[in-house]
C-alpha cells in the first residue's frame, strides 16, 4: 500500500513518551508552561487534535489550562 511507509503526523517525532503502551497522558496543569508551549504554535494558537496527537479529553483539559495561564499572565495572549 502507498500509505506503509508513512509515519503518523509528526506526533511520534515530537513526543517520543507517546509511543509507550503505558503512557497515559500528561496530568495537565496550567503552572506546567514548558508543557502547555509544546501545544502552542509560533503565533500562541492551540494546536489542533491532530498535529498535537491528543485526544478530545486531553485537548479540553489543554484548552482549560492554557486559558488559565494566559488569565495568570503566565503564557502571552498573542505570538511575538
Amino acid at each position: 500500500m502507498a500509505f506503509e511507509g508513512r509515519k503518523s503526523f509528526r506526533t511520534s517525532s515530537r513526543f517520543p513518551e507517546r509511543a509507550k503502551p503505558e503512557w497515559t497522558g500528561p496530568m495537565v496543569d496550567y503552572k506546567e508552561v514548558e508543557l502547555l508551549r509544546k501545544f502552542l504554535t509560533s503565533s500562541s494558537k492551540l494546536m489542533s487534535r491532530k498535529r498535537g496527537g491528543t485526544n478530545a479529553q486531553e485537548q479540553n483539559a489543554l484548552k482549560q489550562a492554557i486559558k488559565r495561564a494566559r488569565f495568570m499572565a503566565l503564557i502571552p495572549y498573542a505570538g511575538t
